[in-house]
């Protein structure tokens, strides 16, 4: 092969490259946005939370006075 006919063929495979990530990210797009909603609907917000502290004499981790929200 010549030097203009590797030239070429790179540039192809490299066009051919982006348009088909151009095409896969226009078609995952829908399912993205979709599993961005799951996860903002799935994730908690203002849930209570436990604090903890550990016990001097036996090392273990008990909740402190109660659950603050």
């Amino acid at each position: 092969m010549s030097a203009v006919t590797t030239l070429v063929a790179t540039v192809a495979a490299a066009a051919g490259a982006v348009a088909l990530f151009r095409v896969a990210e226009r078609r995952m797009r829908p399912l993205r946005k979709a599993l961005n909603e799951m996860r903002k609907a799935a994730s908690p917000t203002g849930g209570d939370v436990i604090d903890y502290e550990q016990d001097s004499e036996s090392g273990v981790f008990r909740p402190k006075g109660g659950v603050r929200s």
